[in-house]
């Protein structure tokens, strides 16, 4: 039995890993598998360039549709996800007109009012607890229709995820990129995570052991030879205790740099000591606003910006990089929260990069509660954290201008900054092409050595010269 997943978005976010999951327990069933990839470069997903005329030319239904036909599979798996329904049921449709007999498998996470009965097998669940059961139960054998599963997979006896599904678009040796958990501990309002925990339960977030990571470890660096790491998981160092025992196995048996995230608030000088003597290159804080009104009562966060200082502090004392998330479109921010940041910013000593984010509301998050009515009365509203601005439309120009400069801010010295943030002259930005604030990111890559920048760079250079094969 052939299974063939269809996939639309960037590769770097957790989708992408389930679905290379959901291969691995195909395989654990005899099943063959395939992949047809829509990479959404210039889409609406990419965070590199948001260009819906040029991702028009690169990402074209029609096509996706005869490659899918082309695979000849006897099942097609959909992965439902906040950005994608539409374009699954398009690509459904489509491959359904062409070749009725095709049997199409949708799988959805989060429990939806209206479901699109198109599919000849809509799955509701967690995605790898469900398609297990699908298969095992050979549910495939059954009556079309919609099933519901109420179970948690156990990571730990998962099959190591199917890096190979990925491996004509993703250089692993380049970057390899993992998670060692699943969800979070944390209720930030504007998560996808939270979003999934709400459905789950408070079990849904949970952890792998630190042999199941180093065995998958181990397998990459014979399979890809990979050279460098990025865990992505919410908060890398939440748990000491698993940190200490994860870390001493990876220096012994891995031993390559990473990057990680971090959450200022249960980080410390241990973890910092732990992070840089095992390795790790750069570290990244969520970050998101320095208006703490805003981030208790909106976002949902509870770090101080005295914890937020605390961890920066310590970050330089041991000589390590981080990079921070700060998000944009917030409800009731104002030019004033943008410049206090600014000023905070600027005299970070190992700040690297300043990761600039536009906030999108799901209507399924608890932020969609403060959604400005524009966006509450478009039903086609689509939006990710790297494209499109959200928010009250009367701060939507200032803050293009201050992501093109929170984006140069690491660059310039602090008399540059202070010279810029007096008597409104940040307006210059309004003037700056995408393309200059590219090769200013890019100096500010050489300027701190910014490993995961110059990767990132080749890897979307290679994305750009795939979607157009």
């Amino acid at each position: 039995m052939k299974i063939l997943f269809v996939y639309k978005g960037r590769y770097q976010v957790r989708d992408s890993i389930t679905i290379e999951y959901l291969s691995s327990i195909a395989k654990q069933y005899n099943c063959k598998t395939a992949l047809v990839y829509d990479q959404d470069t210039f889409g609406i997903t990419d965070n590199v360039f948001y260009f819906p005329l040029l991702n028009r030319l690169t990402s074209r239904q029609e096509d996706i549709a005869k490659k899918i036909i082309k695979e000849n599979p006897d099942f097609v798996v959909f992965l439902d996800g906040f950005n994608r329904t539409k374009w699954n049921e398009a690509i459904n449709k489509k491959i359904k007109q062409i070749k009725n007999k095709i049997r199409t498998i949708n799988i959805l996470s989060i429990k939806k009012e209206s479901i699109n009965l198109d599919y000849n097998y809509t799955l509701i669940g967690e995605a790898e607890y469900t398609f297990d059961k699908f298969l095992k139960d050979k549910i495939f054998n059954s009556k079309d229709g919609i099933y519901s599963f109420s179970g948690l997979a156990n990571l730990d006896m998962l099959p190591l995820a199917d890096k190979f599904l990925f491996s004509k678009y993703i250089d692993f040796k380049l970057s390899y990129m993992l998670y060692t958990s699943k969800g979070c501990l944390y209720n930030c309002s504007y998560c996808e995570e939270t979003i999934y925990k709400n459905e789950f339960g408070g079990a849904y977030f949970r952890r792998r052991s630190p042999k199941n990571v180093i065995s998958e470890l181990e397998k990459a660096k014979k399979d890809f030879d990979i050279r460098e790491i990025i865990y992505k998981d919410s908060v890398f160092t939440f748990d000491k205790e698993w940190l200490k025992e994860y870390l001493t196995l990876y220096r012994e048996k891995i031993n390559l740099p990473y990057k990680c995230f971090a959450k200022a608030e249960v980080f410390d000088e241990e973890i910092a000591n732990l992070l840089k003597k095992s390795g790790c290159y750069c570290v990244e804080f969520g970050v998101q606003t320095f208006n703490e009104k805003i981030k208790k009562e909106i976002l949902l966060r509870n770090e101080s910006n005295q914890q937020l200082l605390a961890a920066f502090k310590i970050c330089d004392r041991y000589n390590l990089p981080y990079d921070v998330d700060h998000l944009f479109g917030i409800p009731t921010e104002s030019v004033k929260d943008h410049i206090e940041a600014a000023r905070i910013y600027m005299n970070l000593k190992f700040l690297n990069r300043i990761k600039t984010h536009n906030l999108t509301f799901y209507p399924q998050a608890q932020i969609y509660n403060f959604a400005p009515q524009y966006i509450k009365n478009n039903k086609n509203y689509q939006a990710d954290f790297f494209s499109i601005l959200s928010g009250e439309k009367n701060i939507i120009n200032i803050n293009k201008i201050f992501i093109k400069y929170f984006k140069v801010l690491p660059l310039l010295p602090k008399k540059i900054n202070l010279f810029i943030l007096k008597k409104n002259r940040l307006k210059i930005f309004t003037y700056f092409p995408n393309i200059l604030i590219l090769i200013c990111m890019f100096l500010v890559a050489i300027k701190n050595k910014d490993r995961r920048f110059l990767i990132y760079l080749r890897l979307y250079l290679r994305k750009i010269l795939l979607s157009f094969q």
